[in-house]
């Protein structure tokens, strides 16, 4: 068993383009896959940075004979899509991070070996939902009401994220882990970097501070109006 990573360059960041790209080109591409591997294997996708701005990161999980099918797949359907869509798709390389004959060996040394089998789920998990509301993007946002989708994009990440917390309900407050987190992906989204521990100490008071203030606020406007009721 072995991983092929690609990372492929996004000419444009604009919504109903990538939205063109994953329904048109990864959604095939993906189901070839699990035809192939005889959906013994595992894939996902994520957004990174490197090596260019925009680069849409896939990775497959499957045997040697699996992966190099897949590989050709790629090849054959990426020279078909920029045929039709010139104005899509940029280069795209096979290695770890962008690393041209670095081969992605998955992340047991960071997660340790059962903990990566079960990030691994989660990855493919998630991406199976992604591309499936990305797909369905235009049904999800229609004015007429929906029995398949009715709801956003942001419904279903919403509940994706606070159930999952809930899930891990009296061993991580969801409250103080997301004010944990936002100040960290905001940095790293806006400067594509990690930032230092005091940057995140500094934000995580003025959060709070800030939500203890205005918590406080309508809490005493909400006693207000409850001892207004009661004197009439």
């Amino acid at each position: 068993m072995k991983w092929l990573e690609i990372n492929l360059e996004m000419k444009s960041n604009d919504p109903e383009k990538i939205k063109m790209i994953l329904s048109n080109f990864v959604y095939f591409l993906v189901k070839d896959f699990k035809v192939m591997s005889n959906k013994k294997g595992s894939w996902h996708y994520i957004w990174e940075s490197i090596p260019w701005p925009n680069t849409l990161r896939i990775r497959f999980y499957s045997n040697n004979e699996t992966i190099e099918k897949i590989k050709q797949k790629f090849e054959i359907e990426y020279e078909n899509f920029n045929k039709r869509n010139p104005d899509l798709l940029g280069q795209y390389v096979y290695g770890n991070n962008g690393v041209e004959g670095e081969e992605y060996k998955g992340e047991v040394n960071y997660y340790g070996t059962k903990g990566w089998k079960l990030v691994m789920k989660m990855l493919e998990f998630g991406s199976e939902v992604g591309l499936e509301l990305i797909r369905n993007k235009d049904l999800l946002e229609s004015d007429e009401y929906s029995g398949s989708y009715p709801g956003s994009i942001d419904l279903y990440a919403d509940r994706y994220v606070h159930l999952f917390l809930n899930q891990l309900n009296y061993f991580i407050k969801e409250s103080e882990f997301l004010m944990k987190q936002l100040p960290f992906r905001y940095y790293v989204e806006k400067n594509g970097k990690v930032p230092q521990e005091a940057f995140l100490v500094e934000t995580d008071i003025m959060i709070k501070n800030y939500l203890e203030k205005v918590s406080s606020k309508y809490d005493k406007k909400r006693m207000s109006l409850i001892h207004k009721d009661d004197s009439l």
